[in-house]
């Protein structure tokens, strides 16, 4: 991972490839941008079209991320890094989401990188929302060689129960970005994959020009985003697909994955 310590914008698709029990799939053009949290106040006072908690063409408003908090975002994600032992000095941390346009966005899946200062990615924080108003936060160790697994906790699409293991394969550099979670179940040790769902962008720098440019080529995208959703669920609901009343939601909000739950238990058994 090299010179990822910029603000950028991610240009690219999103796509999801639904397996069981019915093949179902999309892809859409969309983008995201990549920011700083800790200097985001910098990067807003210096861009015409680009707000922190204010309306513009673009905006990022604190109380979209981690809670409803005026705070900056940073602070709590720093907080859960360093809960489990994730961040250390010099460590930066990074967003990657859809922004407010005109006011509006909807991310159903925000990623916060942990980067060392040698520019590597150390751990990555997934934040999942569904359109009930609920969210939920996969906290994953990173490495380049192991996708990091959790068990499903969280309610997402009304067509899926929440049984089964998410696998997280994600990157980013310089160049491109690529954010992919498998869904999954396991039966009598065989894997059945459910769904694959990937955002894929290359990198743009993140200015006033390209704000714009983007703008004026998705000026409705954030908007399309739960049209989308919405329109995908009644494309499966015409399919006949099995329809999953929401539950309430996990009484813990945080989820870690394998890899941090063996990390645990080893910790407190030298413990004991």
């Amino acid at each position: 991972m090299k010179n990822t310590l910029n603000n950028k914008i991610y240009n690219g698709y999103v796509s999801h490839f639904r397996f069981k029990p019915k093949i179902h799939k999309f892809k859409y053009n969309v983008f995201k941008i990549f920011i700083n949290l800790e200097n985001i106040e910098k990067t807003a006072k210096s861009l015409m079209f680009f707000s922190l908690n204010k309306f513009n063409l673009f905006s990022f408003y604190y109380k979209d991320y981690l809670g409803k908090t005026k705070n900056n975002p940073y602070f709590k994600a720093k907080e859960l890094f360093i809960k489990h032992n994730l961040f250390f000095k010099k460590d930066k941390i990074y967003i990657l989401c859809y922004p407010r346009m005109l006011g509006y966005v909807f991310n159903p899946l925000t990623t916060y990188f942990c980067i060392t200062k040698e520019n590597k990615i150390r751990s990555v924080l997934y934040e999942v929302h569904n359109t009930f108003g609920d969210k939920h936060y996969y906290l994953t160790k990173y490495s380049p060689n192991k996708k990091d697994k959790t068990k499903k906790e969280f309610h997402v699409s009304p067509f899926f129960d929440t049984n089964g293991e998410y696998e997280f394969n994600s990157f980013i550099n310089d160049k491109y970005t690529k954010i992919e979670i498998n869904y999954y179940t396991i039966k009598k040790n065989k894997k059945s994959n459910l769904l694959n769902a990937i955002f894929y962008g290359k990198e743009k720098t993140f200015n006033d020009t390209n704000l714009l440019i983007y703008f004026l080529k998705f000026p409705f995208m954030t908007f399309k985003v739960i049209y989308a959703i919405h329109l995908n669920a009644i494309k499966l609901w015409i399919k006949g697909i099995k329809f999953f009343s929401r539950p309430n939601p996990p009484r813990n909000i945080l989820s870690l994955s394998k890899t941090l739950k063996e990390k645990n238990r080893y910790v407190n058994k030298q413990i004991k």
